[in-house]
């Protein structure tokens, strides 16, 4: 996403009211935290976080009275639903220093197993990278279509760009390409016996249970 600068408003009262009325304004409360810098409590344009977060992006340029700062989103709140922003926290971080954070996986391409009978599981949806803020990628995209039944994509095998590092274990599994088990029952033939009544007994166990249902719910 290309960077934009956010226009921040510095906050003089706190608390769930006034974090309320903010939100019904169309603002975002937020606090700047981190350097050993006393907690900044500012508002944020909620349509303008909104798009960021939808675009994936890490860090944000906040302009509080002229003073332009990138600060690293440190954690989001959202509503009950799980859909609107509710609160965001903000740290000051050195663009010398080197961050931690999460950067999403999707997967690109279908895998050459799904037309051998294969099913493509993704097992890791973001990774844990170290760099630079400056450098925080976007979301990987790594290609999957050489990836057949029994095989599996690593995070040693992402290709992430220069100076970034991946923090989780290298041989973690992203992806693999797997094959769904179809259990067909096997017809039994013979003279009745043991084999035939243990055919035939999860079928009558079955009918049973489904009655005694039906009988609990008469009384």
């Amino acid at each position: 996403m290309e960077n934009v600068t956010l226009k921040g408003e510095r906050r003089t009262s706190t608390g769930t009211r006034d974090a309320r009325a903010l939100r019904k304004s169309g603002k975002l409360p937020a606090v700047i935290y981190g350097h050993g810098e006393a907690p900044e409590s500012i508002a944020l344009e909620q349509h303008a976080v909104e798009v960021a977060l939808l675009h994936g992006s890490r860090t944000m340029e906040v302009d509080v009275g002229g003073n332009k700062n990138r600060y690293l989103i440190k954690e989001v709140q959202y509503d009950h639903l799980n859909e609107r922003p509710i609160h965001i926290d903000l740290t000051r971080v050195d663009l010398t220093e080197k961050v931690r954070v999460r950067v999403g996986i999707e997967l690109k391409g279908t895998p050459e197993g799904v037309s051998e009978g294969g099913v493509l599981d993704q097992l890791m949806s973001e990774i844990e990278v170290e760099c630079m803020m400056t450098a925080i990628p976007d979301t990987l995209h790594p290609l999957v279509t050489e990836l057949g039944v029994g095989d599996s994509l690593l995070v040693k095998d992402l290709e992430l760009p220069p100076g970034v590092v991946a923090i989780s274990d290298p041989q973690d599994r992203v992806a693999a390409v797997k094959v769904l088990a179809i259990h067909e029952e096997e017809a039994t033939e013979g003279e009745p016996g043991e084999e035939g009544e243990e055919a035939k007994q999860p079928e009558v166990i079955g009918r049973k249970a489904k009655d005694e249902g039906d009988e609990e719910k008469k009384a």
